[in-house]
């Protein structure tokens, strides 16, 4: 068996989260973001998406168990019911659906490798 194929799975978590830009003004703050600024909630989809040639023997590209291991482990269990202003990650950077989306892009690549990790979406 040859051909690349992409396998996308989904995972969720609820986190928590606000909008703050540290060095404006709080009236600056207002002004771009409005409400976000307040702490709220969501409960956020993330499709992982994975890309690469079929191996001949399995008939995978990847173990479909060990990406729900490795995203569970990477992503979720970090992530979920947590304060999103208060992880490493976040600091300095305001904690919007795109960083957030960056973020585990960047901590999935290590473990997947950036030639099998596709895309990362986040909801």
């Amino acid at each position: 068996m040859t051909g690349v194929a992409y396998s996308t799975r989904r995972f969720k978590f609820a986190a928590g989260h606000h909008y703050r830009v540290d060095g404006w003004s709080d009236a600056d703050n207002d002004r771009v973001f409005g409400r976000l600024t307040v702490p709220h909630g969501h409960n956020y989809i993330v499709d992982v998406t994975v890309r690469g040639a079929i191996d001949a023997d399995t008939g995978m590209v990847i173990d479909l168990a060990e990406l729900k291991r490795i995203v569970g482990e990477t992503v979720v269990e970090r992530f979920d019911h947590a304060d999103l202003n208060q992880d490493p990650a976040f600091r300095g950077r305001v904690p919007t659906t795109e960083n957030l989306a960056i973020t585990i892009w960047d901590l999935l690549a290590p473990k997947l490798g950036a030639e099998l990790l596709w895309q990362v979406r986040v909801w």
